[in-house]
């Protein structure tokens, strides 16, 4: 991946939130009455997520820490190397976990969970202190 790739992907990860951010959030019963609503939620945190994973591991292949054995551990490599802030592996490892069972446990998701995420985390994920802001401050060219 080269680096305007991984700008590239990091600005369809703003996109990607901004329309998350855009579902109905305030009620768990307007999530719900729409089935769009809980299909774009889900679609878009599996997306927003993926490209925080794709674009972690090109870091730590181009910052050499290593081939990490899971995303768990990219995430684990970077705080270790000062790249994310401390305590980024356990908040950040939930999330990419329930991509994990997005995509391979999809019959077992709860939407009152989805609903959840949306509404208390979706702005954290994409905001400055979330691991779209300090994946973006990693990946900039002034970065090192």
């Amino acid at each position: 991946m080269t680096p305007e790739e991984a700008q590239a992907k990091l600005l369809q990860l703003a996109e990607v939130m901004d329309r998350l951010r855009a579902l109905p959030h305030s009620d768990l019963d307007e999530f719900r009455s729409d089935d769009r609503n809980i299909d774009a939620a889900l679609r878009r945190l599996q997306v927003a997520i993926q490209i925080l994973i794709d674009v972690g591991s090109h870091l730590v292949a181009m910052l050499g820490l290593g081939a990490p054995d899971s995303s768990r551990d990219l995430l684990e490599r970077l705080e270790k190397g000062g790249h994310l802030p401390a305590g980024s592996t356990v908040r950040f490892g939930k999330a990419f976990a329930f991509r994990n069972r997005i995509v391979h446990l999809y019959d077992r998701v709860d939407d009152a969970i989805v609903f959840e995420i949306v509404r208390d985390h979706g702005a954290a994920a994409g905001g400055p202190r979330g691991a779209r802001g300090s994946i973006c401050r990693a990946a900039s060219p002034s970065h090192g």
